[in-house]
């Protein structure tokens, strides 16, 4: 694992071309926790995400992907639509939207708008550089004794079993289910925005061969360096506050997962 406090725009361009297999972050949400960390603001969101993306284009392999963790929030009675322009965007610039994944959290706490159901999911946005990504949509299935079976249309209802079923590993879902809480005991990580290292590890899991190499260009408190850990990946984690980068390297050290520092690689 290597940690590199920086700015991402930058240490992309120290990186080797197509050397990494996934992008995979939780960036700032346009300035939703200004307070904590700063912000972009909606109207510069869509041109900052397309900006940060292209800059680490070369250096994902031609099947690699970049999935974003987001949610846009609601303001003035109407969501925001600052994610929806940011999608749209990438898919401007070249960027092959392959799918929406959505990450369900079970226990997530009452925030949001308060005439509003309590928020309980957010999207995973998959991005590629390639209509064919890389995908290993049964790393994350489970054990299912219908691989095979097939449903054919008949007349008027559907008819089952037109092939015969077998059991094995089948397809993961579309969606995750994580619980939000912290997936270590630590109580020296305060970044206002964690992500549970669950999710990531699932990510990780879809979208990034086995010894594939992940980039998180918002490290924020080192969770996707654990996951890369635990999935058995090559991690590089970018972070532009030094706070940050030291929570981080905390995080490594506590969980005994040799790391590496500099400012590029």
């Amino acid at each position: 694992m290597k940690i590199i406090c920086g700015d991402c725009l930058e240490i992309a361009k120290t990186l080797s071309k197509e050397s990494v297999n996934l992008i995979v972050t939780s960036p700032p949400y346009a300035q939703q926790r200004k307070k904590q960390y700063g912000g972009i603001p909606e109207q510069n969101y869509p041109d900052w995400t397309v900006k940060w993306c292209d800059a680490f284009k070369p250096a994902l392999t031609n099947n690699g992907s970049i999935a974003i963790v987001i949610r846009p929030h609601i303001h003035q009675g109407q969501i925001s639509d600052y994610v929806l322009h940011t999608r749209l965007a990438l898919r401007e610039n070249n960027w092959i939207e392959a799918e929406e994944l959505i990450w369900i959290k079970p226990n997530s706490p009452p925030l949001g708008n308060i005439q509003r159901p309590r928020r309980a999911w957010e999207s995973i946005l998959w991005f590629s550089k390639s209509n064919k990504p890389f995908c290993n949509p049964k790393a994350n299935g489970n054990v299912s004794n219908r691989i095979g079976l097939e449903s054919k249309k008949g007349v008027g209802d559907y008819k089952a079993g037109v092939s015969s079923a077998k059991k094995g590993i089948a397809r993961c879902r579309d969606y995750v289910e994580v619980g939000t809480g912290a997936t270590d005991k630590s109580k020296y990580n305060h970044h206002p925005a964690q992500y549970p290292q669950e999710l990531a590890s699932w990510i990780i899991k879809l979208l990034c061969p086995q010894n594939g190499t992940v980039v998180d260009p918002f490290l924020g408190s080192g969770t996707t360096l654990l996951a890369c850990n635990d999935t058995k990946t090559n991690g590089i984690g970018i972070e532009l506050c030094q706070d940050y980068c030291e929570i981080a390297k905390k995080r490594l050290e506590i969980n005994k997962v040799p790391f590496s520092t500099g400012g590029s690689i």
